[in-house]
């Protein structure tokens, strides 16, 4: 077994024994690493190989109670499911390794079962990793967005928010709530877990503005006293900050990565905010928001100057 494997087992067998992941086990996991194989990752893995080999146990599941776990199991993408919802923060990983121990159970407990279940898994996610397609740079290519309105197909199966000139993908669990600048409300931010991610929509009269704000952001960010540099990953041109605040009172860096897009006269901005902003990977629920966005100039007021402008949002009344 690989040293991946045989960490993700004895995590299993950790979790059987005292009914709970210990902190040592949840660190060891480094479970939200999606660019290498890590005993997280191959757990994530084993689950959705379990739900296959035993849908039965997955009914039991939704009988008994557990109906995030099951939902997210009998999904036919089980690793979207968990990703582009709150499940995740609301299933918790000591759910998911359950699942995993009660699969484990139904075999017997039969070394063999899980052994087995890992190798898979690892051979799956170790091509996953290969292939480069979780850091790859898909957006606005013709199949990723952010989209503009007059653009078509876009994609019509998500379920969108109207924001005016933003059309942004209801996360479901998630509060979307305002982001303004003085008294103007200018984009959105969406909080899941510990994260929070923020939209705003500018005027570009002339192409490239991501290439001038991005220099403009990271020196900024330095200026204040607290680090950026840029990076690429699948959302493109990224700034990766260490942002000063205040946390009760004492100076602390914020995590943050600064995403943005050019599109037809406008830019769209995203800033990822957290303890995991910064990881190797996008996280996906940030690369759903962001590539799934449609943005719409029509509905706002015509351009008072040839300046790139952040453009106010309408937001929408309570029904």
């Amino acid at each position: 077994m690989s040293r991946a494997q045989t960490i993700a087992k004895e995590i299993v067998e950790q979790y059987g024994r005292d009914g709970r992941l210990s902190d040592e086990s949840l660190a060891l996991a480094e479970f939200g690493v999606w660019n290498r194989t890590t005993p997280g990752m191959l757990l994530v893995m084993t689950g959705c190989l379990a739900a296959l080999q035993a849908p039965e146990l997955v009914e039991r599941e939704r009988e008994s109670g557990n109906e995030v776990l099951a939902t997210i199991l009998k999904d036919d993408d089980p690793l979207g499911a968990l990703a582009l919802t709150d499940a995740g923060a609301e299933l918790g990983w000591d759910h998911w390794v359950s699942w995993i121990w009660t699969y484990w159970q139904s075999q017997g407990m039969s070394l063999g079962a899980l052994d087995e279940l890992l190798e898979q898994a690892d051979e799956v996610w170790t091509e996953v990793v290969d292939s480069g397609d979780v850091t790859r740079p898909c957006v606005r290519d013709g199949e990723c967005g952010p989209w503009d309105v007059s653009e078509t197909p876009v994609p019509a199966d998500t379920e969108r928010i109207d924001y005016g000139v933003l059309k942004i993908p209801r996360l479901e669990g998630a509060e979307p709530r305002p982001l303004y600048a003085s008294e103007r409300v200018v984009g959105v931010i969406t909080d899941f877990g510990e994260h929070a991610f923020s939209l705003e929509v500018f005027r570009t009269p002339h192409g490239g503005a991501w290439d001038m704000l991005r220099s403009q952001m990271t020196q900024m960010f330095q200026d204040k006293g607290g680090s950026a540099e840029e990076a690429e990953n699948s959302l493109g041109p990224e700034i990766l900050a260490q942002a000063p605040g205040l946390r009760e009172g004492q100076q602390v860096m914020r995590p943050t990565r600064v995403v943005g897009c050019d599109g037809p006269g406008w830019l769209l901005r995203g800033a990822l905010r957290g303890p995991e902003a910064l990881a190797a990977v996008v996280e996906p629920r940030v690369r759903h928001l962001f590539t799934q966005t449609v943005v719409d100039l029509s509905a706002a007021p015509p351009a008072a100057t040839e300046e790139v402008t952040a453009v106010e949002i309408r937001w929408p009344t309570a029904d």
